[in-house]
């Protein structure tokens, strides 16, 4: 799926790791007790993250028809996409965990779950990226030109 000749998902992922970089900052200080206004933040940078991710995710699934089935890329990719959805999992956890409290849990370990489970998604979100970036980089996926299925460049290849 393109827009003018461009690729939907790498203009798309953008966004959520930005919201979600955002949110784990503000959880992080929320828990360190150095801004009320931090949980806020949290909140609606996460909501946007979320949402942002899933419309990356829906471009990603789209984009992926074009990968050949058995090949090395298609293997990184279906990780990418694991890790991920984890990701996205952890942020969505992270947003619903102090929320749905009931009077039986403490809200401070609420929060601390959030927290937890907010940086488990930021640096699930670091290692799909990096896979990303080996479907770009190294295999040429979603460059014009280049054929999905391609393997490891070889060195004489490493220079542009």
């Amino acid at each position: 799926m393109r827009l003018f000749g461009h690729p939907f998902h790498p203009m798309l992922v953008h966004f959520p790791i930005v919201f979600w970089t955002v949110a784990t900052a503000a959880y992080v200080a929320y828990a360190a007790d150095i801004s009320d206004v931090a949980a806020v933040v949290a909140k609606y940078s996460n909501g946007a993250g979320l949402i942002m991710a899933a419309l990356a995710m829906i471009a990603g699934l789209l984009e992926l028809r074009s990968i050949e089935g058995q090949s090395e890329t298609m293997q990184v990719a279906i990780w990418h996409m694991m890790v991920m959805a984890t990701a996205w999992i952890c942020f969505l956890l992270a947003l619903v965990l102090p929320i749905s409290s009931g009077p039986r849990v403490d809200h401070s370990t609420a929060h601390l779950a959030s927290v937890a489970s907010a940086v488990a998604g930021f640096l699930l979100m670091g290692a799909g990226g990096w896979l990303g970036g080996r479907l770009v980089y190294e295999f040429g996926t979603g460059v014009r030109g280049r054929p999905e299925s391609q393997t490891k460049p070889g060195p004489q290849n490493l220079g542009g």
